[in-house]
């Protein structure tokens, strides 16, 4: 398995919801945060690449598959708060890198959404209605941690724009903090893989080994119905 961030951090959040997720393979509905957030980053991706605002937004639209909840009207608003600049850096950078120098280490991959030229700054845009802080988890820190590696950067300036506040959280990452967030990724890359190994002998121990953990995240789960059912003996 190639791991994300967005995997890992599943994960951590929910085992039962990554199994049925990234296992057994289910695909999850589109739902309108996510199909918001595919749409505003694709029209910000290409405004930065010299698109207009209109066709951006309307390019925007398409990769949000025009899901019923998502408006041309908050497309348009939610992009046009993005400090756009002119030579800001590449887009949609992809990285794909072992976690550690072992032969069998687990590898990670992502998309950054802004990469300055010399890697000293990268920008990842949020639609969410809340703020937090960019060390709140590992996905910048592990980002920083890529380019670094790609870039041979020794540190890295990580800011999450929140565009509904127009507000920036930043931080500038140093080799030990962005060692931390390999080192997490690392650590959890492991786990999953060694369940995955005993799965693989012992395929009826997939529910104790991928552990429901109910929270506030169950209500956006597909799963959330089964998922009671299951582990509260209905």
């Amino acid at each position: 398995m190639i791991f994300s961030f967005s995997r890992l951090n599943l994960y951590e959040i929910c085992q039962y919801r990554f199994y049925k997720k990234y296992i057994q393979g289910y695909v999850e509905p589109m739902t309108y945060p996510l199909a918001l957030g595919k749409g505003v980053h694709k029209a910000i991706e290409d405004k930065i690449n010299g698109i207009s605002h209109t066709e951006a937004v309307l390019n925007g639209m398409i990769e949000a598959d025009f899901h019923p909840e998502v408006t041309l009207e908050e497309m348009s608003d939610l992009v046009s708060r993005s400090p756009i600049q002119e030579n800001m850096g590449a887009t949609e950078v992809h990285f794909k890198l072992p976690l550690s120098e072992d032969e069998s280490a687990p590898m990670i991959q992502g998309y950054i959404d802004v990469v300055s030229e010399d890697g000293s700054n990268i920008v990842d845009w949020k639609t969410n209605r809340s703020r937090y802080d960019v060390q709140d988890n590992h996905q910048v820190g592990l980002y920083a941690w890529a380019i670094s590696q790609m870039k041979n950067q020794s540190m890295v300036e990580g800011n999450l724009y929140f565009l509904r506040f127009r507000k920036a959280s930043t931080y500038v990452f140093k080799q030990a903090d962005m060692e931390k967030s390999r080192q997490w990724a690392l650590a959890v890359a492991n786990e999953i893989n060694s369940k995955c190994e005993i799965l693989d002998m012992l395929p009826k121990e997939a529910e104790n080994l991928f552990l429901s953990t109910p929270s506030s995240d169950c209500r956006h789960c597909p799963f959330v119905i089964e998922c009671f059912r299951k582990f509260s003996g209905i």
